[in-house]
């Protein structure tokens, strides 16, 4: 920690616009006074994200504030230009924040040296949920250490149950087993599953409604419960048919059952069986 004599007490007074001759200035550092109390950060941080945002963050055991700039160039930045945001104050479980068109907020970024960042803030009318306000006035951040943010890796999950997917069937009474699968949902008001699987022969598609529960169903060229059969170009529906769901976790979202029908082109599917994750 540094204590600041008197001649370079009167520099930073004029850096940070208030000072008291009991300030003391850690470096770096970052302060603000809220609602008149000091806040003096034990922990504080300046991020760059790949979309160029710039996140300064603060806090202690008990108090953590935090705010992004659009940019990280020397400049103003402020709420009313939407240039600031996500402004937050939290302390213990009171959590506080900017609200659209009544907070104002204004972040000047003084100076950048040697990768290191620092300015000045306030924020006026912060609330929280039960409408309860605070202000931040002489906010100043001092040489805080520029990082770059490590961004997370979004990685997609994959059903296990679609990883493990399979279905066989009888065509004609020869065995058909599929090599290629695919379940995906469908539709806005009435959803569906759609239950694709292929081999170099032919292509077998199943569709029933997303809530089927156990149970036994007649299968049809169309409607809630469908199923098609292509070999070549040919492609003909159901004319009839049994659809059996064995077992249908909607949480897990995966769904077995076996299935047999005709069709309108005259072909028997039979002895099929599935069982997919969607």
């Amino acid at each position: 920690m540094i204590k600041i004599t008197t001649p370079l007490l009167a520099v930073f007074c004029i850096f940070l616009n208030s000072c008291t001759t009991d300030v003391e200035i850690n470096d770096p550092a970052l302060q603000v006074k809220i609602d008149g109390e000091i806040f003096r950060s034990s922990i504080k941080k300046a991020v760059i994200h790949e979309d160029g945002t710039l996140v300064i963050s603060g806090n202690t055991d008990d108090i953590s504030i935090s705010f992004t700039t659009v940019s990280s160039k020397v400049g103003t930045y402020k709420t009313v230009q939407q240039t600031l945001s996500k402004v937050s104050f939290q302390k213990n479980q009171a959590k506080f924040s900017a609200e659209n068109e009544e907070t104002e907020g204004t972040v000047n970024i003084t100076e950048i040296h040697n990768n290191e960042i620092s300015g000045n803030f306030n924020f006026y009318n912060l609330k929280d949920s039960n409408g309860n306000s605070v202000n931040f006035n002489d906010g100043w951040f001092y040489r805080l250490p520029l990082e770059n943010a490590i961004e997370e890796e979004t990685i997609e999950e994959i059903n296990p149950c679609l990883l493990n997917a399979s279905l066989t069937a009888s065509v004609d009474g020869n065995e058909m087993i599929t090599d290629n699968h695919s379940a995906e949902i469908f539709g806005v008001e009435n959803v569906s599953i759609l239950i694709k699987a292929t081999n170099e022969e032919g292509e077998i598609t199943i569709v029933l409604p997303s809530d089927t529960l156990e149970g036994e169903y007649s299968l049809t060229g169309s409607g809630d419960y469908s199923a098609t059969y292509t070999i070549g170009n040919d492609k003909s529906s159901a004319l009839s048919g049994k659809l059996t769901i064995i077992n249908h976790d909607t949480t897990t979202k995966c769904i077995s059952g076996n299935f047999e029908f005709e069709t309108r082109s005259g072909s028997q599917i039979s002895e099929g069986f599935f069982e997919f994750g969607y």
